[in-house]
């Protein structure tokens, strides 16, 4: 995959008078890794819902590989190639690691209720569960496959929210927040295996993220917003020696 993946042109969102995005725009390429960064509240999330189809932007287009998505259901943008993780992790507490990510590749099911009914999506069904196994092998996580979810350590649990996404055979793949409640020594294994997944299933990455050393390890550009207008955009090293983003970070209480 090559050329740009992801553009957002000129994206605003408000809600009653508040702007918590204001006329932004950045483009992502095929196979980079991109952060977006800035303060609390600086309309980071709200951008990704506005990606993901949560929200409908009150101004604005978003493109995936050249195509509007713009206001489409959230169901209709994973259909077409991106996928997402939350800030708060989102697993079924009730199913195990192996049916986790076997749900995630019923997004892409070509069965109806007429062929389920009548046990004709059998070949389906077992293909998707040989993908499934075949994705828990190729990230290591096979052997966990019989563990319920929400039983793995917690940086286990992160990775296993990001392997169900990838189970949907994303082309984009966003990251919020992925390293929140980590430990140092989890957050270097996550950045670790970001960059793993982006090689081996040829993926692009869009990432928030509060911890900076991680962002700045990891990413090959960075945007950053504040107040919902963007105020820098660069590699790692520019945007470290940025003055309008070492006051943006001080001003807000966060660490750069």
């Amino acid at each position: 995959m090559s050329g740009n993946v992801l553009h957002i042109d000129h994206l605003t969102m408000k809600f009653g008078g508040v702007v918590a995005v204001d006329d932004f725009t950045m483009d992502i390429n095929a196979g980079e890794i991109v952060a977006l960064i800035g303060p609390n509240g600086a309309g980071k999330t709200t951008a990704f819902n506005a990606v993901t189809g949560v929200y409908k932007p009150t101004a604005g287009k978003i493109s995936l590989m050249g195509k509007d998505i713009t206001g489409l259901r959230p169901d209709q943008i994973t259909a077409r190639g991106i996928a997402r993780t939350f800030q708060n992790i989102r697993l079924f507490s009730s199913m195990t690691v192996f049916e986790n990510v076997l749900m995630a590749h019923h997004l892409r099911r070509k069965s109806n209720f007429l062929t389920a009914t009548f046990r004709l999506n059998a070949a389906e069904e077992r293909r998707m569960r040989e993908d499934t196994a075949a994705l828990l092998k190729k990230v290591d996580l096979y052997d966990l496959r019989d563990e319920m979810a929400t039983s793995l350590p917690y940086g286990k649990q992160r990775l296993l929210e990001i392997v169900r996404a990838l189970a949907t055979e994303p082309k984009l793949l966003l990251l919020d927040e992925p390293a929140a409640g980590m430990n140092p020594q989890e957050t270097d294994e996550l950045g670790d295996f970001i960059r793993r997944i982006r090689a081996d299933f040829d993926l692009t990455v869009f990432i928030i993220e509060h911890h900076m050393n991680l962002v700045m390890r990891i990413s090959d550009r960075i945007y950053v917003i504040e107040f919902g207008k963007q105020i820098a955009e660069g590699v790692p090293e520019v945007i470290q020696n940025d003055e309008k983003v070492i006051q943006a970070y001080l001003g807000g209480g966060d660490e750069l």
